[in-house]
Formats: structure tokens, sequence, C-alpha cells
């Protein structure tokens, strides 16, 4: 009997829990859609507070967070959000979403340096490479999003660009120490970087243009999953005793 009581509150406290939970996220949907998106954010914390664990918690929670440009913790609450999903179709817009965070994070730096690739460039380099496989594991749940193909689109664009402006500094600084060896005095000046202003903004590409360069980056998948492959390879046991 007390057994059977214990199963009994469990649920009806679970039951609360849900229901006080659901009541949450209308209120913080009902402020996100009317703008307020600082109300809902905090509205969406408290859901999460409560339930680590809650899909709608944390998927809300990242849109508000994205639509106050809080794109790096947005991308955390997203992440959480993937792990909890349940159907192809949450995953491929939580996937989406987080390919969305990364990208501002990534065009943010970039516009921060004033549209040419950041000093060093590693963070916004890892963010587009993060930004490309979120948006193929949301094309992989949902492969006709064309918006998904079109931001893998926009995202692989940026980081090939900051890979040329990278090597194009490298060969800048190189053609620079040969021209000019330094001596060790104070008037030597600092080597200047390509000045080349990256294009961040938002690029509708044509059709044929996002299935071009969805070709590229399915066939630069199959080298790098060729070159796992090799590495992967089994060892020969060895045929010596071991004594």
């Amino acid at each position: 009997m007390n057994y059977f009581f214990s199963i009994l509150f469990f649920f009806y406290f679970n039951l609360c829990l849900s229901q006080v939970e659901h009541k949450s996220l209308l209120k913080g949907t009902k402020a996100y859609q009317k703008g307020n998106f600082s109300e809902s954010e905090q509205i969406f914390r408290t859901v999460v507070e409560k339930n680590a664990h809650s899909l709608k918690g944390n998927y809300n929670l990242g849109n508000a967070l994205f639509k106050n440009k809080k794109y790096e913790e947005a991308a955390l609450y997203f992440q959480q959000a993937v792990t909890n999903t349940e159907s192809g179709s949450e995953r491929s817009a939580a996937y989406y979403n987080l390919g969305n965070s990364y990208l501002e994070t990534a065009k943010k730096n970039i516009q921060q340096s004033g549209g040419v690739a950041p000093s060093g460039g590693e963070d916004t380099q890892k963010q587009l490479t993060q930004a490309i496989e979120s948006y193929k594991n949301s094309l992989r749940n949902n492969p006709t999003d064309y918006d998904a193909k079109n931001n893998l689109a926009t995202a692989y664009r940026l980081l090939r660009q900051l890979q040329q402006q990278k090597q194009e500094n490298k060969k800048n600084q190189k053609k620079n120490k040969e021209q000019n060896p330094q001596k060790p005095n104070k008037e030597n000046k600092p080597i200047e970087n390509s000045k080349e202003e990256m294009n961040t903004e938002p690029e509708e590409l044509k059709k044929d243009e996002v299935d071009r360069l969805m070709e590229i980056i399915e066939q630069e998948d199959k080298k790098v999953q060729k070159k796992l492959m090799k590495r992967k390879r089994p060892v020969a046991p060895s045929t010596e005793n071991d004594w």
C-alpha cells in the first residue's frame, strides 16, 4: 500500500511540475512573440533551472538569447536541445539554430576587426567549422531544408575567405622579411596584414550556386573520411610469443 502511494505521489508531483513548466513556456512564448526577448529569456531560464533536460526550455532559451545577440551563450542551450531531441525534425531545427549561433559569432568577430580576418583567426575559423558541421547535421535530418543549405554555403565561403587571407598574410610577412631583413632597432614597423574586406552580410545564393557548393563540400567530406579510414586500418598482430 505504501509503495503504491509513493508511486501515485511521484506521478502527481511530476504532473504538477509539467503543468508549471507548460505555463511558463506559454508565458515565455507570448513575450517572445511580442518582441520582449529579455523578458522571454528570463522566463525560459527559470524553466531550464528547474528542468535542465527540457527540450522546449533549452530550445526557446537559445532562441531568446540569439535575439538578444548573445550568440555564444545561445549555442550552449541549442547544444543541450540537440541532446534531448526525439525526432528528426526537432534535431534538424536544433542543429540549424546551433549553426546560426556559431555563424553569427564568427561574423561578429570579423566585423569587430573592421571586416578583415581577425588577428590569429583561430577562434573564428573554429566557429565557422562548427557552423558548417551543425548545418550538415541539420541537413542529415532534413535534406530538403534550403535555408540550411544556403547558410552552410555562406559559412563555407567565409571560412575559405579567412583561410585565403591567412595564407596571403603569411606570404606578405615572408616577402617583407626577405626584402627588409629586421635589425635590432626600435624603428621596425609592424608588418601589415591583408586589408581585403570580408563580406559578412547575409547572401541569398541561387539554387545552382548552393548545389555546386554542396557538391564541393561533399567531395571534401569524402576525402576526410578516406584519410580517417587509412588511420584506422588494423595493425597486423605480432607473431612473436609474449613470455
